[in-house]
């Protein structure tokens, strides 16, 4: 099918949604549900702070390896294909986690929903994002990303009744539901063309000590925001009331869905570094404030600072890594993602390896990395004194 049919073709709406459906089976269920999960499998399975921890990095570890393949060109010549694996695999890792209560299995079952994940996150996104650019409409990819949010809202919903109704396998199988439904939305991108773009043959050199210093910020925000978003609805459970831990979750994923428009546009007007500094040190604070104040408005607050910037310095960091890339962006997307996984791998880790049963200090550690984070990503965002399309 050629560039010039599906431009003819009024397809961007039905593939926005099936882009966010994808990223809300993928990413909001399929990498999150574990969170609303832990305190249910705490209460019903006996699993401890430190072994959530480690079935947290066992998914962001598979998350990371699956980006690796899904660079791959294979992938890129069959994005459609990969796309419904990965879609396939999601739902069957997730209604694998009932089936015992062996934590081998469990870790291999969410490592593999990790890969899954990976493969049609970067697929679908590739998807959509490629035909955006075509149609100049990259105005919209926010809503596409807000999915990973509505995502998280759902996961958030389902789990308190089904925790009610059959204890905490019935959450998994719940999840496994809902993620087949997203995905049955999804598999339109299926049909979308797999064209690749234009490689980046033109443009500055490379501004290789700033690119340092943004991934480096990258990695350690990966490594400091998964920490809340593994273990913000335990927190939640352990401060009360049980609204809170119920409720926590969902506020997070729909704070979610309108940021990566929000950040867009404060972005428009101030530029995307400080946008993105304005973005990493609001979600730093917001990260650790139930660690110093135990309350249920901590919790709230927190979990809407989190929804609400985590996808937008994602959507703000990469295009200013491809600006100071110049003519060697074009690799850049996948080593930032890379980075970004490897932070997401060691943050429970560390949390695993420092934390008792009391996850409230972890919050603070994550909030910590998110400082550090702010600050090393200081002079490259100062290079960006106005925003450029996203992705460009």
């Amino acid at each position: 099918m050629s560039t010039s049919t599906v431009a003819a073709r009024p397809r961007l709406g039905p593939a926005v949604a099936a882009g966010a459906a994808a990223l809300a089976a993928a990413m909001g269920v399929g990498r999150f549900v574990f969170t609303p999960i832990i305190p249910v499998m705490g209460a019903g399975a006996g699993l401890s702070t430190a072994d959530a921890g480690l079935l947290a990095a066992a998914n962001y570890l598979g998350y990371l390896v699956g980006c690796v393949l899904a660079a791959a060109p294979v992938v890129r010549r069959r994005r459609g294909a990969f796309l419904t694996a990965g879609l396939v695999l999601t739902v069957l890792t997730l209604a694998a986690m009932p089936l015992s209560t062996d934590f081998a299995v469990w870790s291999v079952a969410r490592g593999l929903s990790g890969v899954a994940s990976a493969f049609a996150f970067v697929t679908a996104a590739d998807l959509v994002l490629t035909l955006l650019r075509r149609r100049d409409r990259d105005d919209l990819a926010g809503w596409v990303f807000g999915g990973v949010g509505g995502g998280i809202a759902l996961s958030g919903l389902v789990t308190p009744p089904a925790a009610a109704l059959g204890r905490w396998p019935a959450t998994w199988w719940a999840a496994a539901v809902l993620a087949l439904v997203l995905g049955l939305v999804a598999l339109h991108l299926a049909r979308l063309p797999t064209t690749d773009d234009d490689a980046d043959t033109a443009g500055p050199p490379p501004r290789t000590a700033l690119l340092v210093a943004l991934g480096l910020a990258y990695f350690l925000e990966g490594a400091g925001y998964i920490i809340t978003g593994t273990f913000l609805v335990d927190v939640a459970t352990d401060i009360g009331p049980p609204w809170v831990a119920a409720g926590s979750w969902t506020i997070a994923g729909l704070a979610g869905v309108p940021s990566c428009v929000l950040w867009a546009r404060v972005a428009a007007r101030r530029g995307r570094g400080p946008a993105l500094l304005t973005a990493l040190a609001v979600q730093a604070v917001g990260l650790a404030l139930p660690a110093v104040v135990a309350s249920p408005v901590a919790v709230v607050v927190s979990a809407v600072v989190f929804g609400g910037t985590f996808v937008g310095i994602v959507l703000l960091t990469l295009p200013l890594a491809r600006t100071l890339a110049g003519r060697g962006a074009g690799p850049v997307v996948a080593v930032f993602s890379a980075l970004y996984g490897v932070g997401q791998v060691i943050g429970p880790v560390l949390v695993a390896l420092t934390s008792g049963d009391d996850a409230r200090p972890a919050l603070a550690l994550g909030g910590a990395l998110v400082v550090a984070a702010t600050l090393v990503a200081i002079p490259p965002a100062r290079l960006s004194s106005r925003a450029g399309p996203p992705g460009r």
